[in-house]
């Protein structure tokens, strides 16, 4: 780096001058000291104590001061280094006041000055820094024998120049995608939070570990007698709270009264169809097929009496609407209308309640995630909407705090006071057990957030309000100590765990290492979380092009974008292969096919194949874009202008003659095969299965149906998956239309009947092009033959969806299968 020293001759200048002997540096200095102190910035070892620029080699002249040299003040020198092969974006990923390059001279009449810091970079003192994520002391595992991992080749790096190690400690992109270091290694003190995020000022640790229940003597260890009585079942007292709830709910939409008819008849002062056991139905039926989404609170120690009663009644509601969705006959379908009522009545409640401000309790955090995934998966448009916009409120919550960094302190969940139980001493095993599930409730909510954020905006297309580098926790703990009904268990798994040399990872080291192509020894909803985290990187990196090139700046040249994509695709695959491999190795029932309704907890995506295949996706096309192509009309909160669609078009005629978007496609044709066609097979072929190599005999009728379905993302992804597709084969026609084709009125209602012959075409369809390794040209100009009837079959399974936003999807599948009969040869 190049530095420019400004001096000039006074009758006070000193008589000898040190000069620097390092080569290509030419600082000059009055003392002998402090060329001494200059040589250490030139060790390895030097970490910088501030951002500030250097400069040196005279140009005008400037008295020099009596201990050091002066700068000029009229000269701004960037000092900013660049980063070799490091692809551009990677360089400033999430880190605003660093960049790789300087940025385009801008004519400035005024005075230039030396650029500082922005002001709202977070100062978090070193100390912190270095022990901003250790696991508390026997919480995590400490120092144990380390498993020993087989070597992995890290692809793409050999022609990658990463900087000198104090830069790589400064910023996160170039730390992340240099295959060498650890988080620990890794400096915070200039990464500033998205906003708030300041560390907890009680940074002492809560004192319910695991060696706190052994420091005491045994009698700690004891548990009370009927200390463990189930306390699952909702009472009557707190079911005829329930229903007050509801009921006042309920004055407040007069237009959700024909949606409940059946479920509000009185008897007696009492509604009979909201009996107890109704009530226990609905939390089983949470526990059982909506917890495993969203694995966040902890079932063995929840109390339906005892917790907030707004936490229950979100829970409830996803319960009651997860029974009307499995149901088939039609007669649950008034329950729907009783968790639309509680959903939309509810949200007031919990934001206003007093534990929803900094910091925030965690049953607020959990209850606000909770009925967001509810809004956004299984209602209405207006309250898919309303999501959306408060999406931002649980995440200011959560940054407004300590959960994102893991120091709870007073905080999240409550610390209990050195008074009280010095070192942990006076704490039974059943309050220990209690306040270990809330600090991992915590940050289970943490991981939760970042991942329904980033998947939600590769799938509707969204802003992703979440980074990376915010989250600076360890993983979750495994399934078997989050699930076990008893602290006794906790405790004995725990030290298998350690006796096994099995101990906790940060999420940032996971994500690292999944970056360059190392295995991750976690559990399944552990490697759901990095492969979040890899499509977090890879969402902001394409989305900062766009805002270089709306800006006007310089935007990265084609093969720097290549460079990152590559690294990223690589580790997409490698992360799957190491998926497989694991599940393989467990004996697990497979987790990737939908028919698995009781597989493991894996965050909002209960597939690794779908979310590996949405990865792929979303890197290389937009689902808004697709969406307006369709002829959309409206998105996002607003109508959908014809200069919209023209720019829409111009934007889809480059892309689909891009190799990229090729790959695209072929991850849509793999990702339809496996959900409508691979589910029949067991799993004892996974890759094979993930990668459509195997024939499969004709089939006589569909077996998906989104009334099964577990998850209720996976069908909005296959609509994703059909309209990459049909963009694909639109765009290359060259037939471009500004209005909808004259649909059928007769179809516009009616659910499609599955037709045998039908879906055998589809099958047949599918399985061709997801056989090939690679999708060609000439295999490209052949996929119009036959994507007509796989729009039809996706009609015929969305006709059977109980969310609006599904119901939508059908119709824009059905008006992108007219074009196809209407548009010219």
């Amino acid at each position: 780096m190049n530095k420019y020293l400004l001096t000039r001759k006074s009758p006070d200048a000193p008589r000898e001058i040190f000069r620097c002997d390092i080569i290509d540096c030419e600082q000059k200095f009055v003392r002998a000291d402090l060329l001494a102190r200059h040589r250490k910035r030139h060790s390895a070892s030097y970490t910088p104590r501030n951002r500030v620029p250097s400069f040196s080699t005279p140009k005008d002249s400037s008295p020099p001061g009596p201990d050091s040299v002066v700068v000029s003040p009229s000269t701004s020198v960037d000092t900013r280094p660049t980063y070799g092969n490091v692809p551009h974006d990677a360089a400033i990923l999430l880190s605003p006041d660093s960049n790789t390059h300087a940025p385009p001279s801008l004519p400035n009449p005024g005075q230039n000055r030396i650029p500082q810091p922005p002001s709202w970079v977070s100062q978090v003192p070193d100390m912190a820094a270095c022990n901003i994520i250790r696991p508390k002391p026997g919480y995590y595992p400490r120092e144990g024998p380390r498993i020993q991992e087989q070597p992995t080749v890290v692809s793409f790096h050999h022609n990658v120049d990463f900087p000198h190690d104090e830069i790589s400690r400064e910023n996160f992109a170039v730390w992340l995608f240099n295959p060498q270091g650890t988080y620990g290694e890794f400096s915070v003190n200039q990464l500033p939070f998205m906003d708030g995020g300041l560390e907890s000022t009680l940074n002492n640790s809560i004192h319910y570990d695991y060696e706190s229940l052994t420091s005491g003597g045994r009698s700690n260890l004891e548990t009370p007698p009927r200390l463990f009585e189930s306390d699952e079942l909702i009472n009557e007292f707190r079911r005829q709270e329930v229903i007050r709830w509801f009921q006042i709910f309920r004055q407040k939409q007069p237009k959700s009264e024909p949606h409940i008819a059946n479920i509000v008849q009185d008897s007696g002062g009492d509604l009979p169809a909201l009996s107890l056991e109704i009530m226990r139905d609905c939390c089983r039926e949470y526990f059982e097929h909506v917890s495993p989404r969203l694995p966040i609170v902890h079932q063995p120690t929840f109390s339906s009496n005892k917790c907030s009663i707004f936490l229950l009644l979100v829970i409830i509601a996803l319960g009651a609407t997860s029974l009307c969705s499995r149901d088939s006959t039609g007669t649950l379908s008034d329950y729907g209308g009783f968790a639309d009522v509680i959903i939309a009545g509810v949200r007031w409640e919990i934001v206003t309640a007093e534990e929803a401000s900094p910091p925030v309790g965690l049953w607020v955090a959990q209850a606000l995630l909770l009925l967001e995934f509810y809004e956004k998966m299984y209602s209405s448009r207006r309250l898919h909407e309303r999501a959306h916009i408060y999406h931002s409120v649980a995440l200011t919550l959560l940054r407004r705090g300590s959960p994102l960094i893991g120091r709870s302190g007073s905080e999240s969940p409550p610390e209990v006071t050195s008074a009280e139980h010095p070192h942990g001493v006076g704490l039974d095993s059943r309050t220990w057990w209690i306040r270990w599930a809330e600090t991992e409730s915590m940050h289970r909510v943490v991981f939760a957030a970042f991942m329904m954020d980033i998947i939600h905006a590769a799938m509707f297309g969204h802003a992703a309000d979440m980074a990376p580098h915010e989250i600076r926790l360890p993983l979750p703990c495994d399934d078997n100590l989050w699930t076990a009904s008893n602290p006794d268990t906790v405790r004995t798994l725990d030290q298998n765990f350690r006796m096994y040399g099995l101990r906790s990872i940060s999420f940032l080291d996971g994500l690292k290492r999944a970056l360059h192509g190392k295995e991750v020894k976690t559990h399944s909803f552990g490697r759901m979380i990095i492969m979040s985290g890899l499509l977090s990187v890879g969402w902001h990196l394409s989305h900062r092009e766009t805002h270089l090139k709306w800006l006007d700046l310089t935007a990265p040249t084609v093969a720097i974008q290549d460079n990152w994509k590559k690294i990223l695709l690589k580790a997409f695959d490698d992360w799957k292969v190491s998926f497989d491999m694991a599940q393989g190795i467990m004996g697990s029932p497979t987790i990737t096919d939908p028919s698995a309704h009781h597989s493991g907890s894996n965050g909002p995506i209960q597939s690794a194949s779908v979310l590996y295949h949405l990865a792929h996706l979303s890197l290389h096309v937009d689902v808004v874009d697709l969406q307006v192509y369709s002829l959309a009309k409206r998105l996002l909160g607003r109508k959908v202008s014809v200069r919209d669609y023209s720019n829409v078009v111009t934007r889809m005629k480059v892309w689909a003659t891009q190799p990229s978007t090729r790959h695209a496609v072929l991850h849509a044709f793999k990702l339809l095969y496996r959900v409508l066609v691979d589910p029949r097979r067991n799993g004892g072929d996974r890759k094979r299965q993930d990668f459509g190599d195997v024939n499969l005999p004709p089939i006589e009728i569909q077996s998906y149906s989104c009334r099964s379905e577990p998850d209720p993302h996976r069908p909005w992804i296959m609509y994703y998956a059909a309209l990459c597709i049909w963009s694909f084969v639109r765009a290359l026609s060259r037939h471009d239309a500004l209005q909808e084709p004259n649909l059928h009125p007769h179809m516009s209602s009616r659910p499609l009947e599955p037709s045998p012959a039908n879906y055998r075409r589809v099958v047949t369809y599918l399985s061709n092009v997801a056989n090939l390794s690679e999708l060609t040209e000439a295999a490209a100009a052949t996929l119009g033959d036959g994507l007509s009837d796989l729009l039809d079959c996706l009609q015929s399974i969305f006709s059977g969806a109980q969310s609006e936003i599904l119901l939508e999807a059908r119709h824009r599948l059905r008006v992108c299968r007219e074009t196809l009969i209407t548009s010219p040869a």
